[in-house]
């Protein structure tokens, strides 16, 4: 069984794309989710955490998001120590995946992505 213990942050402009995110995730198990909806918010919550080695399992990243701040998305991420995971979507890269999905297409990719980063352990999930 995976972890569903994972720390998840969303960070897009949309409120309506967060939301879907959200209940996406909420729907199949993962409730430690948390949403930022400017790229200051973002960089406040890994770059200036109050708990330096409290990190996020996964980011789920709007390249647009990051493209009106004037960032390289995929270097933010890379050089974020506070983020362990990070999926870009509706990014102006050929890398970026589609902005709009439908809700199924949607859940098959996070879920593909998830089984990645967080695959089913052979034991009970052990708690801290």
């Amino acid at each position: 069984m995976p972890n569903k213990r994972l720390r998840i942050l969303i960070a897009d402009a949309s409120r309506e794309q967060c939301g879907r995110i959200q209940r996406l995730l909420s729907g199949l198990g993962y409730f430690r989710v948390a949403t930022v909806g400017t790229f200051r918010e973002l960089v406040t919550l890994t770059h200036y955490s109050c708990e330096p080695f409290e990190n996020f399992d996964l980011l789920l990243l709007s390249g647009e998001l990051a493209f009106a701040a004037g960032v390289d998305a995929g270097a933010f991420c890379q050089g974020n120590p506070q983020i362990r995971h990070a999926m870009i979507y509706g990014g102006r890269t050929e890398h970026a995946l589609p902005v709009v999905l439908g809700t199924s297409a949607l859940q098959e990719i996070l879920l593909r992505f998830i089984s990645h980063i967080n695959p089913p352990s052979s034991g009970k999930d052990r708690t801290f």
